[in-house]
């Protein structure tokens, strides 16, 4: 089914509000969910919707969430989430983090009891698109292992950084420290294909190439074993240590698990020469790169393809079942359905 993106946005902020949260929320939901559908990732976008829905159900997640001062000192600042969205709340520390680099060059916000945030993308584009160089991570529960070690060890770790240069486009990186994210793993488990052995273990600990397997009581392993592994623990440090709150797979226990961190860091593009210079030493980076080689793709090339591609279009298609799944919600909390 066809779907414009202007529909879509109205039934994302109709619904979240709906469910309770704020106009200023609804909309930071509604546009998030929007404009990162339109990196055509196929996952961590508006398939994730629902999925917020049930959390604000289950009360996992706040929708009104206060979100209150733990500490500050110079550029620094911890904020509690109250459990709030990981999209409303990374919107909130990366901002924060901007304004503190205005003033001090470089910045670090972190907030704890936070929840899924979707993706890095959206929260460091909004740094690059100001002006900043943008960094964000991610600690939820441990889901990673290690080759010849049985069960998860430590979180799969996401991180993202985005840089602006003299195009409209940022540069910009999304990934996590597993070879592969959950969902598309998922995908390729349902799908019955095959992975490389690398990338993951049985439950008995063994390596396979069967998404299945690692799915199934299985593990995934982090890009580069040691080295991944190794980042992964600096996150941790810089998210779950320094926001104050759970520590590695403390209170994974809960059946409400409430232990997600997030830490955001901007960079003021222009506090050592300006932003002039800047751009064009940034330009003249990725100039001397592609000129390296020919097959070259620089991070989020491909995202902002996509993105253009879906503005010019103006809508995107929607498997009739996932639509019908969405007016299940409209219906529930008596707002207009998803129009196709």
């Amino acid at each position: 089914m066809k779907v414009t993106f202007d529909e879509l946005k109205r039934y994302v902020n109709d619904v979240w509000k709906a469910a309770g949260a704020s106009d200023a929320d609804s909309e930071v939901m509604a546009d998030i969910f929007t404009e990162t559908t339109k990196r055509g990732v196929g996952h961590h976008d508006i398939h994730n919707f629902p999925s917020r829905i049930d959390r604000v159900e289950s009360g996992m997640i706040n929708p009104t969430p206060k979100i209150t001062k733990i500490a500050t000192f110079g550029a620094m600042e911890s904020w509690d989430g109250d459990h709030g969205t990981g999209e409303v709340l990374n919107r909130f520390i990366m901002q924060r983090a901007i304004d503190l680099a205005e003033t001090h060059g470089i910045a670090m916000v972190t907030v704890r009891n936070s929840n899924h945030y979707l993706c890095s993308a959206p929260f460091v584009e909004q740094a690059a698109k100001q002006g900043y160089i943008g960094f964000i991570m991610a600690k939820a529960g441990t889901a990673m292992g290690m080759p010849g070690m049985k069960g998860t060890i430590i979180g799969q770790s996401p991180i993202g950084y985005a840089f602006p240069t003299d195009s409209k486009w940022p540069v910009m990186m999304d990934i996590c420290l597993a070879y592969i994210a959950g969902e598309p793993l998922m995908i390729r488990a349902k799908n019955h294909e095959s992975i490389p052995a690398h990338w993951g273990a049985d439950k008995d600990g063994n390596p396979t190439t069967s998404a299945e397997a690692v799915v199934n009581g299985g593990v995934k392993f982090p890009i580069g074993e040691h080295k991944g592994f190794g980042l992964a623990l600096l996150e941790e440090l810089l998210t779950g240590v320094l926001s104050s709150g759970a520590i590695l797979d403390d209170g994974e226990e809960d059946p409400i698990y409430k232990g997600t961190s997030h830490t955001a860091i901007a960079i003021k593009a222009d506090a050592l020469m300006d932003m002039e210079t800047y751009k064009k030493r940034s330009h003249e980076l990725i100039e001397r790169l592609k000129n390296r080689s020919d097959k070259v793709r620089i991070p989020g090339d491909r995202s902002w393809e996509k993105t253009r591609e879906y503005n010019a279009a103006g809508y995107l298609e929607l498997d009739d079942d996932f639509v019908t799944l969405l007016n299940t919600y409209a219906e529930r909390y008596h707002v207009d359905p998803l129009h196709v």
